[in-house]
């Protein structure tokens, strides 16, 4: 079986801005969007939790969507 890669991606327009710009690896899509770990710390928000996002709010890395 072969073993998939992480995707990570960029976290735009959740919060009113305080998790803008963090990097975060997708851990499950569901059909409402996507369950995230954070891969950095900002504010109250630290590496290794866990958010919930919509798939506005959760912009995979190019280079990551050709794989798909």
């Amino acid at each position: 079986m072969r073993e998939k890669k992480p995707r990570v991606g960029t976290i735009v327009g959740v919060f009113d801005g305080a998790l803008d710009g963090l990097q975060a690896q997708l851990i499950r899509r569901t059909k409402f969007g996507y369950t995230v770990e954070l891969l950095e710390s900002k504010g109250a928000f630290h590496k290794g939790a866990t958010v919930l996002l919509s798939r506005a709010e959760f912009k995979i890395n190019k280079d990551e969507i050709t794989e798909l």
